[in-house]
């Protein structure tokens, strides 16, 4: 597999980052890429689009597994061979003439089988780094999904106690006009103590927008106060099957993360058992030998010798002792991985919970509490012009109105941040643009 086409399929989000990407590639110093056109309010799919390109998380962790996946090659190769030069101060003399220089090389070979589990090691931690690339995607995911869907509720809010607080201003002159022909002060006093809250409250919430964009802007690389407009649309949830959520846990980018991992660990603890056997050298010596001054057969003949040579591995307490911290160090990573899926099953039934209760609460101000309050508002604004009601009921059923309408918001708010918290466990694809937005 040539390194400069190795892709990564991310099928939990549906993005394909390719490994020669200038936005996540090996110049550390390219510049985010930044949205020019301030106009243009950014959907949820372009945004994470954004954040999975100028995220400094994502860069960091891509490079981080290929650098990884580069150590694979190195791991499978033979140790450098050594070459060593002789010269003699003091020449030896041999019956053939005095040896001058010696050189010699040597190549050590590991033993049988070490090469080919060093690099299936290397290639399962190229593995984990490549799952903790998938896992940070994931969360980047989740944070920008949560940021969005905060940001769309903190503007529906803001909106909806704008228009409650135009409409508390229209009643106020209606109050005054009652004071004039001997109307209750109380009305119009309450009146603007709602006009006074709601006004805090819109306060308030304009400034939630800005630590909420302030988190977009980080995650994104832009620089602080980058002007950021976002859309309204929401996507589309799809149905849950939580059995099949429950099953998808074990395939998550965490768990195969440990299992890579002890993977590892087990080829570690087979080089450990190898490396009690003796690695072998085999090398070839040449000698300059000049001639003698005697008349003899082969005068000044270069010598020619073959050396081989192995380790000696004569402490095998150490190595079995290496090879036993390996095994337990296995052991300590599957207890690991048995407390992380309970983990992931405790984080799923928890948001599978939360979801169906926000679900309840949106049914039960979507299509009981709000078209009640709003008939019984209507008959007493009817009522109030009969002179049967008070004002002041009024202004209570609108501010009630107003409550409902926020909760409701709130409960949607709270089940997108649901879909986008199990979306995250399970690496599923649960929410999907509307076609018609």
């Amino acid at each position: 597999m040539k390194l400069t086409h190795i892709f990564l399929t991310c099928t939990s989000i549906g993005l394909t980052i390719n490994a020669t990407s200038p936005h996540v590639g090996s110049n550390t110093q390219s510049t985010s890429e930044i949205v020019t056109d301030y106009s243009k309010s950014l959907s949820l799919s372009e945004l994470t689009n954004l954040a999975f390109k100028n995220s400094l998380v994502l860069k960091s962790s891509y490079l981080n597994w290929q650098s990884e996946l580069l150590r694979v090659y190195a791991k499978g190769t033979l140790p450098d061979p050594q070459i060593s030069f002789t010269h003699y101060i003091d020449e030896v003399e041999t019956r053939v003439g005095p040896q001058k220089q010696a050189i010699s090389i040597m190549q050590k070979f590991p033993w049988f089988g070490k090469i080919e589990l060093n690099k299936a090691m290397q290639s399962e931690r190229a593995k984990v780094a490549e799952a903790e690339f998938k896992h940070e995607k994931l969360n980047v995911l989740s944070q920008v999904e949560k940021l969005y869907f905060d940001t769309v509720y903190v503007k529906e809010a803001l909106r909806i106690n704008e228009e409650n607080q135009t409409l508390l201003k229209s009643f106020e002159p209606i109050s005054r006009n009652k004071i004039r022909t001997g109307g209750n002060l109380t009305d119009l006093l309450k009146i603007q103590m709602e006009i006074g809250k709601t006004e805090n409250r819109v306060a308030e919430l304009k400034l939630r927008l800005k630590p909420l964009k302030e988190r977009l802007n980080e995650i994104l690389d832009y620089p602080s106060g980058f002007p950021l407009k976002l859309s309204h649309a929401k996507p589309k949830t799809m149905a849950l099957d939580s059995k099949k959520l429950y099953a998808k846990l074990k395939s998550s980018p965490s768990i195969q993360k440990i299992n890579h991992l002890s993977e590892a660990l087990r080829q570690q603890s087979n080089i450990d058992h190898k490396n009690s056997y003796p690695d072998f050298s085999i090398g070839i010596k040449y000698i300059r030998t000049s001639s003698s001054d005697m008349n003899v057969d082969d005068n000044g003949k270069d010598p020619i010798m073959a050396t081989i040579g192995l380790t000696i591995p004569i402490n095998q307490k150490k190595y079995r002792h290496r090879r036993l911290a390996t095994l337990r160090q296995i052991d300590s990573v599957e207890y690991q991985k048995a407390q992380k899926l309970r983990s992931l099953e405790s984080d799923l039934a928890i948001a599978l919970y939360e979801l169906e209760d926000k679900e309840r609460a949106l049914k039960l101000y979507k299509y009981t509490l709000i078209p009640k309050n709003e008939e019984s508002l209507k008959l007493t604004m009817e009522s109030y012009k009969t002179g049967k009601s008070r004002f002041i009921e009024i202004i209570d059923l609108q501010r009630q109105l107003l409550e409902f309408q926020l909760m409701e918001l709130k409960a949607e708010n709270e089940i997108y941040k649901q879909y986008s918290e199990i979306q995250a466990l399970t690496s599923s694809v649960l929410m999907e643009e509307k076609k018609n937005e």
